[in-house]
């Protein structure tokens, strides 16, 4: 008779497998602690999230419930909540007969339609939030100044604390954009970006951006703060729309170097 192995096509992978890969991926992670029961469903969605956000996980691994509900010392109920709750951020994905995995690495034309979409509604909130730039101009000064020093810190980052420097650099990124969201009084709008924040997230691990792009996204930011002290609207929408589309040609040349 022949082996499970010799009867296999190839390029499929046995459970056995992915059994082994799940295992070693969660060994990996540090201990996260007992989840308090009165929040238990909520804390862990986030846990997991933190988890699948921050490169704990390898895209496209086996996320096996009973082996992530011991690492979390929960019962299996709420891991299997929590990962068809990500499954909508596309961050997860499950499969029939396999189960929950890892997403994989976003390809060239996903990258390229998220960031169509990220133009069409990040210049759009641009311009409204223009309107009320009185109360947009202090909140975007303060993320600019947090951003620009994360940016720093990045640049000055030891192997013992660079992951935490490089997630910090990117929520502060991600705050300036905000900001903005948050000042042009449509939550509508605000609610469509927040919900591309995830993707957002899968393409930077899939191109690996962070220290080489920071600079460079900084200088970008600044420009943007600088057309909203100025009041000029149309300046404002034509930097962050010159920013979004570097930003894409930028993960794309570095996605292909990649390849």
């Amino acid at each position: 008779m022949a082996s499970d192995s010799a009867r296999r096509p190839q390029g499929v992978r046995s459970r056995r497998y992915d059994r082994c890969v799940s295992e070693q991926a969660l060994d990996a992670t540090p201990p996260l602690g007992r989840i308090q029961a009165r929040a238990l469903p909520d804390a862990v969605y986030d846990a997991l999230l933190d988890m699948l956000t921050w490169g704990r996980l390898e895209p496209d691994a086996p996320l096996a419930i009973d082996r992530l509900a011991r690492a979390l010392d929960v019962s299996p109920t709420p891991v299997r909540e929590a990962l068809a709750r990500l499954e909508n951020t596309g961050l997860v994905r499950r499969t029939a007969h396999r189960g929950y995995r890892v997403a994989p690495p976003m390809s060239n034309e996903q990258m390229a339609e998220l960031a169509d979409a990220r133009l069409v509604i990040e210049v759009g909130a641009t311009e409204r939030a223009m309107r009320h730039v009185d109360e947009l101009l202090p909140d975007l000064e303060r993320a600019f100044a947090r951003h620009e020093q994360s940016a720093h810190a990045l640049a000055e980052a030891t192997p013992e604390d660079s992951h935490d420097r490089l997630r910090t650099y990117f929520e502060e990124d991600w705050a300036f954009h905000q900001v903005i969201l948050d000042h042009c009084g449509n939550r509508y709008l605000a609610r469509s970006v927040n919900a591309l924040s995830f993707s957002v997230h899968r393409m930077r691990q899939t191109v690996g951006m962070g220290v080489s792009d920071a600079p460079i996204a900084v200088s970008e930011h600044r420009a943007i703060l600088e057309a909203v002290r100025s009041r000029d609207a149309t300046r404002a929408v034509e930097t962050m729309r010159s920013h979004v589309s570097n930003v894409r040609v930028r993960s794309s040349e570095t996605s292909e170097e990649g390849t």
